[in-house]
């Protein structure tokens, strides 16, 4: 149990890097936070990105087309941590001046 709790926070604490890195617009810090075969689901088409590089095309095309500030805030956030696998999931809202 201890060991998950560890995981837990560790994700957590990636996770609040990515959303600092998101709201700076710095695309190397962000991109630091993924693994090179992360999949994720997005607003934009295609829906589904797998793989780093269409990651960062993604967050590229967002931070082009967006003026700083940039909101970013994850709600309801529910980590889940076993033995050899981990994930997350919550509800993302970006905001912003075009």
């Amino acid at each position: 149990m201890q060991t998950r709790l560890v995981a837990e926070a560790q994700i957590r604490q990636r996770i609040d890097t990515l959303v600092e890195s998101i709201r700076a617009m710095d695309l190397d810090a962000v991109m630091s936070c993924y693994a090179t075969d992360i999949v994720s689901f997005d607003v934009e088409p295609p829906l589904q990105h797998v793989g780093s590089e269409a990651k960062q095309k993604n967050w590229a095309s967002v931070f082009a087309k967006h003026q700083q500030p940039l909101e970013y805030e994850i709600r309801d956030l529910v980590i889940t941590a076993g033995d050899d696998v981990a994930f997350a999931h919550g509800f993302n809202r970006i905001g912003g001046a075009l």
